[in-house]
């Protein structure tokens, strides 16, 4: 008999997420911010209450904190309290789904919008920052909360807007201690 392909392996790894994107979440907080580093993993610790704000609008698949880490340009040219070196705590976050199911629906997209773009995706940043803020009581005037999202569109999905493939990959970077 001849030999046939067999996409059965690619069809076990692809089928839960078939016509689903991936989300890419990383919230850093800046030096200033201390109350991060108490003891992440208990009930209502700092990163239990962003992580039950991240999974309120999607359906979190994997999640991990790091402290005292050193913070890169990238994190500085985003955050305004934050300079490169600094020593910040990083919470990051994959979810199913596209950066749209976070926009809030009094927001200018009009309602939450599934669609991918740049606009929607930085309107669910800012929305997702400001639900973070409130869970966590912090008053961030001088800007050293930042959350940042990145994603990855479902297969034959292709992004019109190239800046949101850009560097997604770079999303989980390796930061050295502060």
């Amino acid at each position: 008999m001849p030999a046939t392909s067999n996409n059965s392996g690619n069809m076990a790894r692809r089928q839960s997420f078939n016509g689903k994107g991936l989300t890419f979440i990383e919230v850093m907080f800046d030096k200033e911010v201390t109350a991060t580093a108490t003891t992440p993993e208990a009930k209502d610790s700092t990163f239990d209450k962003v992580s039950k704000v991240v999974n309120k609008n999607g359906t979190l698949l994997g999640q991990s904190y790091f402290l005292a880490r050193k913070a890169t340009d990238e994190d500085a040219s985003l955050a305004t309290s934050i300079d490169a070196d600094d020593s910040i705590d990083v919470y990051q976050f994959v979810v199913e789904g596209t950066p749209g199911q976070y926009n809030k629906a009094d927001n200018t997209e009009g309602d939450i919008n599934m669609d991918i773009d740049a606009t929607v995706r930085d309107d669910a940043q800012a929305d997702l920052e400001v639900d973070i803020l409130e869970a966590i009581d912090v008053d961030d005037s001088s800007g050293g909360v930042h959350v940042k999202i990145k994603t990855l569109l479902h297969e034959g999905h292709p992004s019109t807007d190239s800046s949101l493939d850009a560097g997604f990959t770079g999303m989980f970077d390796a930061r050295g201690d502060a």
